[in-house]
């Protein structure tokens, strides 16, 4: 359904300072929805030993990309939660959260971050960080078998014969 729906990185602030803000906007109602499959459906999976199906469920709704975008905002939006594991947390930190950075920053300077920055923490999830670390190791293999299939080394290939004639 949304899984050729870009995920747009940037935040909010950038998107209105580069006229992107409807890019923008889109985005986040997706990455909303996403969230909101998540915390509805995870923990179900989770207790009935069904996640992969739930994970193939996710991702074939939102995109594996947007799926562990969303899941990777909670993990290092919850910095101090020692429950992730280091694999999920590094993988996860790969992820640009520009916005949490702002409103990081806005807080050391002793103001408020949600009037004046994204307040995009509401796309954290609430699910148990032991199921997150599960469903997102399980989408890090999915995404290294992307890498590793074979229609990514034609896709590579093809990459670096631009402009030869077949």
């Amino acid at each position: 359904m949304y899984q050729t729906y870009p995920v747009y990185i940037p935040s909010a602030r950038y998107a209105k300072e580069n006229d992107e803000i409807e890019l923008w906007r889109e985005s986040y109602k997706i990455n909303k929805e996403c969230k909101a499959f998540i915390d509805e459906n995870a923990s179900r999976a989770y207790h009935a030993h069904n996640l992969p199906e739930f994970i193939t469920e996710l991702t074939d709704t939102f995109g594996l990309e947007r799926s562990m975008y969303v899941i990777a905002r909670s993990i290092v939006g919850a910095d101090w939660d020692k429950r992730y594991y280091n694999d999920a947390r590094n993988r996860a930190e790969l992820f640009s959260f520009r916005d949490m950075k702002e409103a990081a920053q806005l807080r050391e300077n002793g103001k408020d971050p949600y009037r004046t920055a994204d307040n995009t923490t509401s796309l954290c999830s609430n699910v148990h960080p032991v199921m997150l670390n599960d469903i997102f190791r399980f989408m890090m293999k999915m995404e290294q078998d992307q890498v590793n299939s074979p229609q990514a080394d034609i896709e590579h290939d093809n990459e670096h014969d631009e402009g030869v004639d077949r």
